[in-house]
């Protein structure tokens, strides 16, 4: 059988998967947001910041 040589991935395709991982980042922290107890109301900058919690965290 012959393997198949894709070469390095488009300079788009790499674009495309850094915005696709930044959204799964953002649902986590949204879905993690969700699940706590508030006695307010959660806002878009909580879950941002929970999202740039998570980033830092996956990066070290």
């Amino acid at each position: 059988m012959t393997a198949i040589d894709a070469g390095d991935p488009s300079p788009e395709l790499a674009a495309v998967e850094d915005e696709l991982q930044r959204v799964d980042l953002f649902r986590r922290a949204h879905a993690l947001v969700n699940d706590l107890a508030w006695g307010d109301t959660v806002g878009v900058y909580d879950v941002l910041q929970v999202a740039r919690f998570l980033g830092e965290k996956e990066e070290s």
